[in-house]
């Protein structure tokens, strides 16, 4: 028989990552598993319990979601059922809280989530990212917007974030927006052309307060000098939003009133955003709000619906451009030094033992010189090396050797975890 044919198939040259798609490299992962214990320590102190939903779900559950020009990503199964990967949660969440009738188990559902998200953008490239947030269902105060404003701004300000701002609005509900949208239509009908492109479109398809949130510097200008939505709340609105305004001010929190501050397709109510401003610029942390419809427009009776949402390559961006970085917390007790094949396999053992005695042990896998491992054991700072020679595989012993020192001693293999115990001060 002649030589089996490889089996592994073989492309001239790997392609590269999809564009909008992420790569998560180690040390992004660990500013995600600092932002991520903070999430979840204060999640649970202010109340809130985890919760997760499928990534795919029946795509009319998405009838609601409207970000643009941007599309959902779908597939139809073997039962033509149409299925599409969910750009956002809060859709699932509405949808786990009317399938397990939530209503009727607590007067208020208090959850967090972390999950992966994604979706089609414009250009036609697949944005896929993580999401993180909170989500409220059921009869709140307006203290509970106040309440998660704080939870916000303390958890970015524990990750180190300089310069954090709140610009809050709030944009009515069905009763008063009708009445806000007749005069802001009024006013830029005899203004439209002083508008962008994008503007123009909007005011032709009646998007009108996606004009209000422009940056584009014309339409900024010609919005400075529109009406404001505050003076056409109705009287439920007005007097929740002094409520929310009064619970931050009792919390001492500043913020900013903001028109430009619109919220999602589907936002009613409150909406607000907090960003964090360096030299280089001012960055959007992510934005909350209320959905007091969604639950209603999926069935259930009216309930009221708070929350936020942000994104892991958000957060990445702002810990960059504050410099902000993190460092793992896996503190190494020891570096094993094997030096040839048989004081490796020795130290295989010597690991698991280690371990068994709860003492964090590390190694440098592959070939090196014992110059090389004494210098990687001291750059992480590891204060104990244990160095196993060929002499000392065969003879059953162990070099016990400080790193910052330089002194070294011989200690039989039996007697080495209690020596490294007593240097620990275990």
């Amino acid at each position: 028989m002649g030589r089996p044919k490889k089996l592994t198939p073989t492309v001239e040259k790997a392609p590269p990552r999809l564009p909008g798609a992420m790569d998560l490299l180690p040390e992004h992962l660990v500013s995600w598993d600092v932002c991520l214990e903070k999430l979840q320590t204060l999640s649970h102190t202010f109340g809130f319990s985890k919760i997760e939903t499928p990534i795919m779900e029946d795509a009319r559950l998405y009838s609601f979601w409207s970000q643009g020009t941007d599309q959902l990503l779908t597939f139809t199964d073997q039962k033509n059922t149409l299925i599409a990967v969910k750009p956002t949660n809060i859709f699932g969440l509405a949808r786990c809280y009317l399938e397990y009738h939530f209503a009727d188990r607590e007067k208020v559902s208090k959850w967090f989530y972390h999950s992966p998200v994604a979706w089609m953008n414009s250009a036609g490239e697949t944005k896929q990212t993580m999401e993180f947030g909170f989500q409220i269902f059921g009869q709140t105060a307006p203290i509970a917007d106040a309440q998660l404003i704080n939870l916000l701004l303390k958890l970015f300000s524990e990750l180190g974030m300089p310069n954090l701002s709140l610009e809050i609005n709030n944009i009515g509900c069905i009763e008063c927006q009708p009445a806000y949208q007749d005069q802001l239509r009024n006013y830029f009908k005899d203004k439209k052309y002083d508008l962008c492109e994008e503007s123009l479109d909007d005011f032709e398809n009646n998007r009108l307060l996606q004009i209000l949130a422009c940056t584009n510097l014309s339409c900024s200008t010609v919005a400075s000098e529109a009406p404001v939505i505050i003076d056409f709340l109705c009287e439920n609105c007005r007097r929740h939003f002094i409520g929310v305004l009064e619970g931050l001010d009792e919390l001492g929190l500043a913020y900013n009133l903001n028109q430009k501050v619109i919220g999602k397709p589907w936002s009613k109510r409150t909406v607000f955003e907090i960003r964090m401003r360096t030299e280089a610029g001012e960055w959007l942390l992510g934005s909350g709000g209320h959905a007091d419809d969604l639950i209603q427009g999926l069935g259930g009776l009216p309930t009221p619906a708070l929350g936020f949402s942000t994104t892991l390559d958000k957060i990445l961006s702002a810990l960059e451009a504050a410099n902000l970085k993190f460092s793992t917390k896996n503190k190494v007790d020891v570096f094993l030094v094997p030096l040839g094949d048989l004081a490796a396999k020795k130290t295989l053992r010597l690991f698991t033992e280690l371990w068994n005695h709860n003492i964090v042990a590390s190694e440098f896998i592959g070939p090196g010189s014992i110059k090389t491992q004494l210098k990687l054991a001291e750059s992480n700072k590891v204060a104990i090396a244990l160095i196993i020679g060929q002499k000392e595989a065969r003879e059953g012993t162990v070099i016990l050797r400080d790193v910052r020192s330089g002194m070294q001693e011989l200690f039989t293999y039996e007697r080495i975890i209690e020596e490294v115990k007593k240097r620990l001060g275990r």
